[in-house]
């Protein structure tokens, strides 16, 4: 019994140590958490002025948007794009999403495919352990995408 009330005592007046456990639609928040996993982030804003945080992954470089921020984002997504020296079909983007539900593979007019993950951040946002793994998904994607590409 003693044990648990020096717990609770512990809990109750240190809760900063839990509440940083959530993952909130803070870019600053977001380019640090990136940063702690070891990669490099620029912060930048989009064409609408929105945050946007720019990083690189085994070589791949990509940039992470921010949506519906009033004032915290509501919505991210990692998207990057590949320079292609035959374009890519409609077709070809359509079986690769079959395979691959985490994220998305979009073909632009040129012919050049554009990948992009979604993640919501809503309400009180997503634990660390979810972000993190969330990250480690997305370098999991770009690496079977460019292997896709590469064969």
């Amino acid at each position: 019994m003693r044990a648990l009330c020096a717990f609770l005592t512990i809990v109750c007046l240190h809760p900063l140590p839990l509440l940083a456990a959530q993952v909130t639609g803070d870019p600053e928040m977001i380019g640090q958490i990136m940063s702690e996993m070891g990669l490099k982030v620029t912060k930048r804003q989009d064409i609408e002025g929105l945050p946007m945080l720019e990083s690189e992954i085994d070589d791949t470089l990509f940039n992470v948007f921010f949506y519906e921020c009033h004032p915290q984002c509501r919505r991210m997504q990692f998207v990057t794009g590949f320079q292609m020296a035959e374009p890519m079909t409609t077709a070809d983007a359509n079986d690769w999403n079959r395979d691959n539900p985490f994220a998305k593979l979009v073909v632009a007019e040129s012919g050049n495919p554009y990948l992009e993950m979604d993640i919501g951040l809503a309400g009180d946002g997503l634990g660390r352990e979810n972000f993190e793994d969330a990250l480690e998904t997305w370098r999991g994607v770009l690496g079977d995408f460019r292997a896709s590409i590469t064969e």
